[in-house]
Formats: structure tokens, C-alpha cells, sequence
């Protein structure tokens, strides 16, 4: 049975689903960062929410059923995602997009720069979404993934957290 999606938190009712049905997952990304904020001021813009699952067959078939039953529309970098391009994506470790009936988007990323998913999972600290435990991965290793994908955005992003809290 479909569940219909709330427009007030999409995110934690994501969460919620994967805590359902026991998807091994951490918060990364902006999106991870942002928990460790103390306050709205020290929070950054990001424009999706990212959760790296455990790149593992079983894990990510939970992970499509749950969202799917929130009504969202999968796809990856190459277009809409069909169950049969699963192997593919599991040996590619491409990136699956779920997009709300809001237009938000939820990335579930197969791998990270700098660390496999054991060893974010091993020591992520547990945050309370207005009563849905969040798994995100420590903010140290968060800001290092950062430094080592090296991507533009990511120097500026560490450019300006830096300033921030010097």
C-alpha cells in the first residue's frame, strides 16, 4: 500500500521509510553537515539531501521499495531507473535519484570519496528528526570526503566553512 507523502518534512519521512524496513544508511553530503549546525546560521543551501546506502543488492532493493512506496520517481544520471538495470547499477555504483511528488530530490549514493560505507557506518552518530533516528556520518569525515573529492564546489564550500567558524 502506498503511503501518501507529506509536504511538511519529505526528508524525515524518507527516513522514516528506510528506518522501517532497515536499510543500512548515512547521512553524507551537505546534507549530513548541516546536523552538526548549532544553530540556522551555520547551516548551508544545498539543493538535494544525500544518503549513501550500503552498496549491497538486498540493501538496495529496500531502499527502492520504500521510497517507491512514498510515490517517488527514480532515476539515475542516464534517465528513469527500471528494476532491471539493477546489476549495472550496483557494479557502476551509479547514483540513484528520488525525486518526490514536491520536486525534492533524495540522492542515494554507492560510494563517497575517502571512505567505503563500514567505515561511515561504523561510527555515524545518531540525530533526532523529531523522533526518527537519523544515521549521519561523523563531521570530521564529512568535511575530509569533501577535501578529497576536490570538486570545485566543494573547495568553496571549505573555503567558507572555514571562515565561518575561525
Amino acid at each position: 500500500m502506498r503511503k501518501k507523502f507529506s509536504s511538511n518534512d519529505p526528508y524525515r519521512q524518507v527516513i522514516q521509510a528506510l528506518n522501517r524496513v532497515g536499510v543500512q544508511y548515512v547521512v553524507v553530503g551537505m546534507s549530513g553537515i548541516n546536523y552538526y549546525a548549532k544553530n540556522a546560521a551555520e547551516t548551508f543551501g544545498t539543493m538535494d539531501y544525500d544518503i549513501f546506502i550500503q552498496p549491497k543488492e538486498p540493501n538496495v532493493i529496500k531502499t527502492i521499495k520504500a521510497v517507491q512506496e512514498l510515490d517517488c520517481t527514480l532515476s539515475t544520471s542516464a534517465g528513469a531507473f527500471k528494476l532491471n538495470q539493477l546489476k549495472k547499477l550496483l557494479t557502476q555504483y551509479n547514483t540513484l535519484i528520488a525525486s518526490t511528488p514536491y520536486g525534492m530530490m533524495i540522492e542515494f549514493l554507492l560510494k563517497i570519496s575517502g571512505y567505503s560505507f563500514s567505515e561511515l557506518f561504523e561510527d555515524a552518530k545518531t540525530f533526532d528528526l523529531d523522533g526518527v533516528p537519523v544515521r549521519v556520518g561523523r563531521l570530521t569525515k564529512l568535511l575530509d570526503s569533501k577535501r578529497i573529492a576536490n570538486r570545485t564546489q566543494d573547495r568553496q564550500f571549505l573555503k567558507r566553512y572555514k571562515a565561518l567558524f575561525e
